[in-house]
């Protein structure tokens, strides 16, 4: 992607596994659930907990899973840049996952972190989702370690922004639940 005041370059990958080894390597709902609690997204946006169902449902519900990573590779941008083009590369990603689910029967997309379809979610007024439609939870949400996933389906850990610099990549890792 190129920007008047920077560029970058999606690559994308890809990933199967079946839900049971997802589940043996990267699924420990209370210690993901615990990390949520530190967010201040926690108990205010519909895509994160605590939830009204118990997230090992929706994970035994399928049998497969299908991971899919976009690395936004940093040409001349620095690490606030390059947070700028993850928030911006974010929705398309979603739309895509969403495509992917429509065209897949009996499919659920997880999405890339928490939903901002809206500035303000409707859950912080106690108002049901304005868009669930959109509305799909993400691997961590549902108890998931996506830094192991990163790891063992893509061969590469996840990268930070530290101190303004930018890292080798950025990593945005959604999937694909299939029966």
């Amino acid at each position: 992607m190129l920007d008047s005041h920077f560029s970058y370059i999606v690559e994308k990958a890809e990933a199967e596994t079946s839900v049971k080894d997802f589940l043996r390597h990267c699924i420990d709902v209370p210690k993901f659930l615990a990390c949520c609690q530190a967010c201040p997204n926690y108990a205010h946006r519909w895509s994160c907990p605590p939830f009204s169902f118990d997230p090992m449902d929706v994970w035994n519900a399928y049998t497969g899973l299908r991971l899919y990573a976009r690395f936004l590779i940093p040409g001349n941008a620095d690490g606030n840049a390059l947070m700028g083009a993850l928030r911006k590369e974010k929705p398309g990603f979603l739309q895509e996952l969403l495509r992917l689910e429509q065209d897949t029967p009996d499919s659920l997309a997880l999405a890339c972190g928490t939903c901002d379809a809206c500035n303000v979610c409707a859950k912080e007024s106690g108002r049901p989702c304005a868009h669930p439609e959109q509305l799909r939870y993400s691997i961590e949400a549902l108890g998931g370690d996506v830094g192991e996933a990163a790891q063992r389906y893509f061969g590469k850990p996840l990268l930070w922004v530290h101190n303004g610099e930018a890292p080798e990549y950025l990593m945005l890792v959604g999937g694909l639940l299939t029966r």
